[in-house]
């Protein structure tokens, strides 16, 4: 371990006397997650270091101007714990410092990661010569690699680091013959506790999870967001292949898709609307390649599934009318026919018509139009595909006619929309 220590001589004395608390809550820190821990000034400079991993000497300077960059933000944000990821995917987290009175400190601890970096893509951006490239490869393979919810646990510690205090240690010595007399019972104990520990944990996931799923099923995105920030931490799984962060969570993020596509189901959207966003998050899955971007699309993932179901959700309609609108929504490419949607509904087609008017504020064949021509602006993302295939593709004989019909209804032609697109 290094240690440094950047009092000038003649305050040593004095400065350790009135800094006593923060070096016990720096070493602290330090000795609980061996990973570099620094009190640093508000001016972004650096006053004391605990430190495992020395930066190498080309990386110092990017480390002070991300100390200036937290020291800005957290004297914007006092009641925060900050976490900063630069360019090289060195993470720190920081939080503010004050002891008995003295002047406001951070606390920085770090660097650490959250995914290991492309060393690959550093070379090529940051032009690094064959022995920097080694070096910063060293450099990272040092490192340690923490979970969200380790995460989440240091910054709750950073947070309270100014009421760490040194306390005396008392050791307990024991006879060996009773420590085998209690050992059997001991571990009785022992098992027991985390076998009730671990149950209860399920039985708050399975909770937390059954609320947000029923809070996107009714639409409800106030309720949606108070149960997302009482979970947060609660979901995280990463220690199953602590390597693989960024597999782990795109794993979790399958999953949640299902379980919201279920959801949406739920809450009486159409299967056509579930296909679409479902297919357009299983490709922003595989796509992205970070954390952070990962963790930014969960939250697009619950929001877009909750305004979908407020939108698209049939459940406000009578029975007939909902069978009505699947059957539509399922079969928007077929000849469009009053007798055959009738028949299906097990009505008679005038009723339908005026029942589907009053209920939904359109006639079937506005609604069937409105249908097809949504299927069509997803098709039209791909200019590849030629306005006709489209056309026949969603149900029109005639491009000529899907061309009018689609100008009616998005204010522009199909070629005009795709060029606006691209």
């Amino acid at each position: 371990m290094h240690y440094h220590n950047y009092f000038s001589e003649e305050r040593i004395f004095d400065a350790m006397e009135i800094s006593q608390q923060m070096i016990v809550a720096t070493s602290t820190i330090f000795n609980l997650n061996d990973i570099n821990t620094y009190i640093v000034e508000g001016d972004g400079s650096v006053l004391l270091t605990f430190e495992r991993n020395p930066l190498p000497p080309f990386l110092i300077q990017l480390q002070q101007q991300n100390f200036n960059l937290l020291s800005m933000e957290l004297q914007q944000n006092p009641g925060q714990c900050c976490m900063l990821t630069n360019e090289f995917g060195l993470t720190y987290l920081s939080s503010l410092f004050t002891v008995n009175g003295e002047e406001t400190k951070l606390i920085v601890n770090g660097p650490f990661l959250l995914q290991f970096p492309d060393t690959i893509e550093l070379k090529n951006k940051y032009k690094l010569d064959e022995q920097k490239l080694f070096i910063v490869e060293e450099f990272l393979r040092s490192l340690k690699l923490l979970s969200t919810a380790k995460i989440n646990s240091l910054a709750n510690v950073l947070n309270m680091v100014h009421t760490l205090q040194q306390v005396p240690l008392h050791t307990v010595h024991t006879q060996k013959d009773s420590l085998e007399k209690l050992n059997q019972s001991y571990k009785e104990n022992i098992v027991k506790k985390l076998d009730k520990q671990y149950i209860d944990l399920i039985e708050l996931r399975y909770k937390m999870g059954r609320e947000i799923f029923h809070s996107v099923q009714m639409g409800d995105k106030v309720k949606l967001k108070e149960n997302l920030s009482k979970s947060e931490g609660l979901f995280d799984f990463s220690d199953r292949l602590p390597n693989r962060p960024v597999r782990v969570m795109k794993n979790q993020l399958i999953n949640i898709n299902t379980m919201l596509r279920i959801a949406a189901e739920n809450g009486k959207v159409p299967p056509f609307y579930l296909h679409h966003i479902s297919e357009k998050f299983a490709i922003q899955i595989e796509r992205i390649e970070s954390i952070e971007a990962l963790r930014k699309l969960i939250t697009n993932m619950f929001e877009e599934y909750c305004d979908l179901v407020e939108s698209r959700a049939v459940s406000g309609y009578s029975l007939l009318i909902q069978k009505a609108v699947s059957y539509l929504s399922t079969n928007f490419d077929e000849s469009f026919s009053l007798e055959k949607i009738s028949k299906h509904c097990h009505t008679h087609p005038s009723h339908l018509s005026r029942q589907f008017k009053k209920e939904t504020g359109m006639t079937l064949t506005s609604f069937m139009h409105k249908r097809r021509i949504e299927e069509a602006k997803v098709l039209l993302k791909n200019e590849l595909t030629s306005i006709d295939l489209i056309a026949g593709y969603v149900g029109f004989n005639d491009a000529v006619y899907f061309t009018s019909v689609f100008k009616k209804l998005e204010g522009r032609t199909p070629t005009e929309f795709r060029n606006s697109r691209n």
